[in-house]
């Protein structure tokens, strides 16, 4: 059984312009065929410089930089998307202006619509295409309502030995992005932040709910309580980034910005104060893509832990999937429990840069863990999407220890406390990996977590 996640890159390979602007091929041929079509426009205007400036500045704390950078972000998009919008401004379907990338939101762009961006904003866009759409399909190895003492995911990482220590994650507030959460459930009940805690950019929904169950099942594993999870203690907040099975490109943005400056679910009370330690995502696909970069850019700079499942594209090598496959996030492989990769895990290098990926890998094989269909129920699927939750939790932990530790302290204490596995053959050459030199490689990274290892390494506060 494979757990399957994939992004439909639909941005086709060969392009057409129409004016000065790029329009993909794709788009093209859809709207000349049915007329309409969700669109991205993306402007010229890049927000890294921004991100940049603000880097370079000193700040008081956190939630103060964040705050300077989310207004400089508005301010730079306001400026160079007024225009385009303004020529939008009359259309019934309302579209979505980005401040954390400069990119437009247009649902059901028509050809005559596309024909009046080219001709009066052709200078000012690099590109308008169809939107990306993730999807996260898996199967269901087992439902059940019996109670457990511990999860084995949990247990195999030395997660308890933390907690004998008196660190469960108190304090700490994570957050994740994915298909909603029934916050009601026995193993997450008490675990929802009181305020700021959701966002449903699909449908408006005020509380947190989940059609699907991996969403449901992954906040399980990071802060499930009675051997659930790995930091138990913890708070969370979440973001429905994937209806169902799908997970849109407007949507997925939407939570990049929710998740760097929180809003009640309604849209009000934005307060940066309130954003978590770390994003976990289980989601991705395709290899060597930047389009969520600008969002990982932001979230660096807001002291936000990026943590991403590498994919289930494996065996083979240079299998490893965006955004898991970019520089500055914590990407994740899967172990099963004799602390072998899956079968379906990723493999680095990655495709054009080969740089080693994943970082770490984790428990992903069978793990049971809280479910939507009742307060009460478990489910035990697949996937690296089930193994980046608990390298979620583990940095929860580390962060409860000491919460000044910043995104590389923790990506080499998880890296240098890692357990190694031996490895019969090395299949997955590149970032200078080879049989007389093979840690880190391309099929555990730096090796399976060790939260105890990692805890007991990082500096006290």
């Amino acid at each position: 059984m494979k757990f399957a996640i994939a992004v439909v890159l639909a941005v086709a390979v060969c392009h057409v312009s129409a004016a000065p602007s790029t329009v993909s091929s794709s788009l093209l041929q859809k709207l000349r065929t049915e007329g309409v079509s969700d669109a991205i426009i993306v402007l010229k205007d890049e927000v890294s410089s921004v991100v940049e400036r603000v880097n370079s500045r000193r700040f008081t704390n956190s939630a103060e930089k964040t705050t300077v950078l989310v207004n400089a972000l508005r301010e730079r998009t306001r400026v160079s998307q007024k225009a385009i919008l303004s020529t939008l401004s009359t259309r019934k379907a309302a579209v979505t202006a980005f401040w954390i990338t400069n990119r437009i939101f247009v649902p059901q762009l028509t050809l005559q619509e596309l024909e009046v961006l080219s001709a009066e904003h052709g200078s000012e866009i690099a590109e308008i295409r169809e939107q990306i759409i993730a999807t996260i399909d898996y199967e269901s190895e087992g439902i059940d309502a019996n109670p457990q003492v511990l999860e084995w995911g949990v247990d195999n990482i030395n997660a308890p030995e933390v907690w004998t220590e008196g660190a469960e994650g108190e304090g700490i507030v994570v957050s994740h992005i994915d298909t909603g959460v029934r916050a009601t459930h026995e193993a997450l009940a008490g675990a929802l932040r009181e305020t700021h805690n959701w966002l449903d950019p699909y449908s408006n929904a005020q509380t947190p709910d989940d059609d699907n169950g991996h969403g449901t099942h992954t906040m399980g594993t990071i802060v499930g309580r009675d051997g659930t999870g790995v930091a138990p203690k913890a708070t969370y907040i979440s973001c429905r980034g994937c209806e169902s099975a799908g997970c849109t490109e407007a949507a997925l943005l939407s939570c990049g910005q929710w998740t760097t400056c929180p809003t009640n679910s309604d849209g009000s009370d934005e307060d940066c104060s309130k954003k978590p330690v770390l994003s976990s995502n289980s989601w991705g696909g395709g290899n060597e893509n930047t389009w969520y970069n600008d969002v990982i850019a932001a979230w660096q700079a807001a002291s936000i832990v990026p943590v991403f499942a590498i994919g289930n594209s494996g065996p083979g090598c240079r299998s490893a999937n965006s955004p898991g496959d970019q520089r500055n996030v914590i990407s994740v492989g899967a172990t099963n429990a004799q602390n072998a990769v899956a079968s379906f895990s990723s493999h680095g290098p990655t495709l054009l840069t080969a740089r080693i990926k994943p970082e770490v890998s984790a428990p992903g094989n069978q793990v049971r863990s809280a479910w939507n269909t009742g307060d009460a129920v478990y489910n035990t699927i697949s996937g690296t999407s089930m193994a980046t939750p608990h390298v979620a939790g583990t940095v929860a932990l580390l962060l409860s220890k000491n919460s000044a530790l910043t995104f590389a302290q923790i990506e080499t204490l998880l890296e240098e406390n890692a357990l190694r596995p031996r490895i019969e053959n090395i299949i997955c050459t590149g970032g200078g990996v080879n049989i007389t030199n093979p840690w880190p490689n391309n099929s555990f990274g730096h090796g399976k977590i060790d939260a105890k290892a990692s805890f007991d390494a990082a500096p006290s506060a």
